[in-house]
């Protein structure tokens, strides 16, 4: 992979791997964080599929998904970071992020978001990063404004109403 760790005072941010498997399996298998994902809990056999997909993404694009890890411990606290976006006209890159409900409340999206964005202008050649949550999902949105990005609509996207949100590059 072409990307060097990204770090945080409380994070260290490494991009996302097949290594990753066990620990993303479980982030990914549990209901309540995956409540507002598309799709919902996933199955060892799909969260692999999303690991080589991200490791393809990085390969390609020079961007993707990072594992975000406890400073102190190296312990998962989730995933967070860009990846395409294939089926919503206009918007080809989603940056996303997923953390688990021991994390929850603490600002460790915002702290890594910030950095992954920072990183994300550099390695991405677009103007535009969008991100989608569920019009439910009210603590993401939050995180999203922190970040910079403003809703632009809301928009049928697999079926559900969703927010779909945005952020450009300043120039």
């Amino acid at each position: 992979m072409s990307a060097s760790p990204l770090r945080t005072e409380r994070t260290i941010l490494l991009p996302l791997s097949a290594n990753d498997l066990d620990e993303v399996g479980a982030l990914y298998g549990d209901d309540e964080v995956m409540a507002y994902v598309d799709g919902g809990v996933r199955t060892r056999e799909q969260t692999k599929s999303t690991l080589a997909a991200a490791e393809r993404c990085w390969k390609a694009e020079g961007w993707g998904l990072w594992a975000i890890r406890d400073a102190e411990t190296g312990g998962l606290i989730g995933e967070a970071g860009l990846q395409h976006l294939f089926d919503v006209d206009g918007a080809p890159v989603e940056f996303g992020f997923t953390l688990s409900k021991r994390h929850w409340g603490k600002g460790l999206a915002t702290e890594a978001g910030h950095v992954i964005l920072m990183d994300a202008w550099e390695r991405f050649d677009g103007d535009l990063i969008h991100a989608i949550t569920d019009p439910e999902n009210t603590a993401s949105g939050r995180v999203l404004l922190k970040l910079g990005f403003h809703q632009v609509e809301t928009r049928l996207i697999h079926g559900e109403s969703q927010l779909l949100w945005e952020i450009q590059r300043i120039r």
